[in-house]
């Protein structure tokens, strides 16, 4: 007597996979987990201002980082401007010399892709950044 196998097709065994994992990391996630910053969104904008975990978000964050690095014309202020992206936006926070707004604005946008760029940058006063 010949007994007959049910199984899965490897495509459905694959999916099957995939959502088992995805719906456990979910359940494992508080809310507000992969967004430290509580997903803040600006007075006048409906683009959340909080990092997102995707791969592509930390690849332009990183190379906008670099960017900056890179740009010898740029003060140690705007080397270190935060830099958080997520799939809407490029969020720019911290200080810098007047001049610099501009051209870190547009390193940005460089590798934004279709992000719009949220430029909260200040401009610091020039007795703090001069004093020891």
């Amino acid at each position: 007597m010949l007994k007959k196998t049910v199984g899965l097709s490897p495509v459905t065994a694959a999916v099957v996979l995939c959502t088992a994992i995805a719906l456990s990391v979910a359940a494992a996630e508080p809310p507000g987990a992969s967004d430290p910053a509580g997903n803040l969104k600006p007075a006048d904008s409906s683009t959340p201002t909080g990092p997102a975990s995707d791969i592509d978000d930390r690849r332009v964050t990183a190379e906008i980082l670099q960017a900056l690095l890179a740009d010898k014309s740029l003060s140690v202020l705007a080397q270190r401007v935060q830099v958080v992206t997520n799939q809407d936006a490029v969020i720019l926070r911290g200080a810098v010399q007047s001049g610099e707004l501009d051209r870190i604005e547009a390193l940005a946008a460089q590798y934004a892709g279709s992000r719009q760029i949220d430029n909260q940058l200040t401009v610091a006063d020039q007795q703090a950044v001069s004093s020891p």
